[in-house]
């Protein structure tokens, strides 16, 4: 008994693969969207105001909160900290948005990065925390599980998308 083989597309299937290669060598726009998804998820760990452990940050200080408000530390209505005349919630780092709006992330051949530039010179402060100066840390810039799976999907999407017939 004699069992044949006739292999046909050879040539399609390996130029698909030298084009997979060439994605997988060159991932630059891949990388870039995933730099831009990054940096977003790192502002909107400053909206929710939650560590990499899901647990909100720690409050702000009656007199943290008087001193850079110029103002008198009161209660809101909801049991918030606010300023008295101010009547808006307290926004935990995000009193003029600087450190927020500077998220920056950059792209090179070996990958992306996301973080705030060294223009910047508290964010490590906030980051980690003072217990010299009695600052909480208050860590903004990280990924998740859930986060890193998500770029982790969109990186295989955009490398496959470079994929010819795709």
């Amino acid at each position: 008994m004699t069992v044949k083989f006739e292999v046909k597309g050879l040539k399609e299937v390996q130029a698909l693969l030298a084009e997979l290669k060439r994605a997988a060598l060159s991932p630059r726009n891949a990388y870039d969207l995933v730099g831009q998804r990054m940096a977003a998820m790192q502002k909107r760990h400053f909206i929710r105001e939650e560590g990499p452990d899901g647990k909100k940050w720690k409050e702000l200080k009656r007199n943290t909160i008087a001193r850079r408000r110029g103002g008198k530390a009161a209660s809101t209505p909801g049991g918030k900290l606010g300023v008295a005349g101010v009547g808006r919630k307290i926004q935990i780092l995000r009193d003029n948005s600087i450190m927020m709006g500077s998220i920056v992330y950059s792209v090179d051949k070996t990958g992306v990065e996301a973080g705030v530039p060294t223009t910047i010179p508290y964010a490590p402060t906030h980051q980690y925390g003072d217990p010299d100066r009695n600052i909480p840390a208050r860590p903004f810039l990280y990924l998740n599980q859930k986060e890193a799976q998500q770029l982790l999907s969109l990186f295989e999407k955009e490398i496959l998308k470079a994929l010819p017939g795709a």
